[in-house]
């Protein structure tokens, strides 16, 4: 079995010392991680190493690594110490701090007995005093099962059935049956099942009428890690019985009834194909006649949305008009108010809706990476807490190529085409929002029969600087207001900021490395 690296802090090492960077302020620094997936093999050790640039010490900072959420976490190490009150419950006693190298600013955090709901996105946070950054890294676990064992019964009709099973596989392997001169078949069937520790048990059933097969192995394959394990077993000729006379005749006969059942269902299916096409277009004309009628009902209850500089992050700059923003990489110096995001990039609007119907639009056009929909007035504007509606956000967005819903669980969202410009409808008695593309008016998505309680106010929320302006429309006119602009500098000969935009300190750059919702195991995104 192949042994892998479980620690890349010396090539962490060496990329900072090829850098030769000058040493900047302790206030300055990014968190750099591995680029490639660190492999661990299910119960050995392995370690997720981190390191500052430029290479200063990380003695006196605040050193955590954490998944979706930044506490409780995998390790926190404040003060000399390691914070146990913070840890997850299924790392107390399997993470520990490898720190023979924090002078030189890397430290890692070894997990021991690597377990398969190990797997997956971890995230390394360095903080010193008000300034803090992190990196992401992804481990993938591993583990080689057991040896196969095949199982052979004849059955009545003389086929013999072959059975395949092993245990202790993580991820999910693959079966191949061959036969002695290497020739592949699929099985009849298969069935992949976890333990209570996340490993797989296979098995995996073919039948086999044919007596030149001689030798059929069953091979277990584990992608990940490349590597297989095989059993053969010889199928004797004795097993498979000889064709007599009224067998032929019977087996004719049947093939005849067969092909005579086989036309007569043919020419009903095609019958019942013809009527139900019929029915679908119908349907459908139907369908999208309602869609434009729920609109355009929508569209009678526009409302005048503008931002709230209150609650706005500091990487975001808004304009006189209370409509535009734009994000940069550099942060303002703003006063620290409880109503303002400080993680994720986002403004609401300052418009709060309790009652009734409530309609507005916003221009997309071509941007990038933007999430747009409502959120509770009292949601956590503080941390790295997902977007989902569990936390008081209805929303969509695009990320990457792909559209998704900001459910628990990311929903993909398969348009015909990108809409330029969305729609956004809010029925508050009905507990329904609804997000419309306006170049046809059809349904995005609908979020039905939500039970809201207190205020709700508009939701916006840019994470990568585009080419092109997002905006919100007002009710009377074209498109104006929420704009994300890639070049800074070009932007602000054409558009004057407001004071707030005055403020940004151009030296004080906090670049922006987040994501609104992990992906899910699988998922990834958006």
């Amino acid at each position: 079995m192949a042994v892998f690296q479980r620690s890349c802090l010396p090539l962490c090492l060496l990329t900072l010392l090829l850098l030769h960077l000058p040493k900047l302020d302790s206030a300055h620094f990014n968190v750099i991680g591995p680029h490639e997936p660190i492999l661990a093999l299910v119960g050995e050790d392995t370690e997720l190493p981190c390191c500052l640039s430029p290479n200063v010490s990380a003695e006196h900072m605040e050193l955590r690594w954490f998944r979706q959420k930044l506490s409780p976490a995998v390790l926190v190490h404040l003060d000399g110490a390691e914070k146990e009150v913070e840890q997850m419950a299924e790392y107390r006693g399997r993470a520990s701090l490898v720190d023979r190298h924090v002078p030189s600013g890397c430290a890692a955090v070894r997990i021991h007995g690597v377990k398969a709901s190990d797997d997956g996105e971890y995230r390394c946070f360095f903080r010193e005093n008000q300034t803090y950054e992190q990196a992401t890294l992804h481990l993938k676990v591993a583990a080689l099962g057991s040896e196969p064992h095949v199982h052979m019964e004849v059955q009545e009709s003389g086929e013999i059935q072959l059975k395949c099973t092993s245990v202790g596989w993580y991820p999910e392997p693959q079966v191949q049956w061959r036969t002695s001169k290497g020739e592949k078949f699929p099985s009849t069937s298969e069935a992949r099942t976890p333990d209570k520790e996340g490993l797989f048990s296979v098995a995996a059933s073919v039948i086999i009428r044919d007596t030149s097969l001689g030798n059929v192995s069953c091979s277990i394959q584990n992608l990940l890690l490349g590597q297989e394990k095989e059993m053969e077993i010889s199928i004797p000729a004795t097993f498979l019985p000889r064709l007599t006379p009224w067998m032929v005749a019977v087996i004719v006969i049947v093939m005849v009834l067969g092909l005579l059942t086989i036309g007569s269902m043919f020419f009903t299916w095609r019958l019942y194909g013809e009527r139900s096409r019929l029915r679908k277009n119908e349907f459908s004309s139907r369908e999208k006649l309602l869609e434009e009628l729920n609109w355009k009902k929508a569209t009678l209850h526009a409302v005048d949305v503008t931002l709230d500089a209150d609650t706005a992050h500091p990487h975001l700059f808004l304009y006189e008009d209370s409509k535009s923003v734009r994000l940069e990489d550099s942060r303002q110096k703003l006063s620290e108010k409880p109503e303002r995001f400080d993680s994720w990039p986002c403004v609401l609007g300052r418009e709060a809706f309790t009652s009734g119907r409530h309609y507005w639009e916003v221009e997309v056009g071509d941007t990038t990476d933007w999430a747009i929909g409502v959120c509770r007035e009292n949601v956590m504007k503080k941390g790295f807490d997902p977007l989902t509606p569990e936390n008081g956000f209805w929303a969509v967005e695009l990320y990457g190529n792909g559209y998704w819903a900001l459910t628990p669980r990311r929903t993909p969202l398969p348009l015909a085409g990108p809409p330029r410009r969305v729609g956004i409808f809010l029925d508050y008695e009905s507990g329904d929002i609804s997000f419309y593309n306006m170049m046809d008016g059809t349904l995005i998505y609908s979020f039905p029969n939500v039970s809201f309680s207190g205020p709700l106010r508009p939701f916006f929320c840019l994470w990568s600087c585009g080419k092109k302006p997002l905006t919100i429309c007002p009710t009377s006119e074209g498109p104006e207001g929420v704009t994300v602009i890639d070049d800074a500098k070009d932007l602000s000969k054409d558009i004057p900021l407001s004071p707030m935009g005055e403020d940004s300190a151009s030296g004080d750059a906090d670049t922006l490395h987040s994501k609104l919702i992990p992906p899910k195991p699988g998922q990834g995104a958006p």
